[in-house]
């Protein structure tokens, strides 16, 4: 007789999701983040999630968004760090150009 096991893999962001979730039930997580509980099972088997399930997890949460990103390795964690976000001319109006130039002149 044949016996199955099933893959456990526990990926960075499983570990992630039994830390931020105190360990809860699968069933407890889906419900609280709104998910369909085969969701759990895909990420308890080693799946990563996509990224609005990622997204939505962490604000079930009350996470940060960025953290989760890096935990579901969407994002690295030096991405996840910076803060300053570069905008280059072609995304200014009009106003925001004159505003920036007359900053530079005072």
């Amino acid at each position: 007789m044949r016996t199955y096991t099933r893959r456990m893999t526990t990926t960075r962001w499983w570990k992630y999701v039994l830390v931020v979730s105190d360990g809860a039930p699968g069933a407890e997580v889906a419900r609280r983040a709104e998910f369909d509980p085969s969701a759990i099972s895909r990420w308890r088997r080693g799946d990563r999630p996509d990224v609005a399930s990622a997204l939505k997890f962490a604000r079930a949460y009350g996470r940060n968004v960025l953290e989760a990103l890096v935990e579901a390795e969407v994002i690295t964690e030096t991405e996840a760090a910076l803060h300053d976000v570069q905008v280059g001319v072609d995304d200014l109006t009009i106003i925001e150009l004159l505003e920036a130039a007359l900053n530079r002149v005072r």
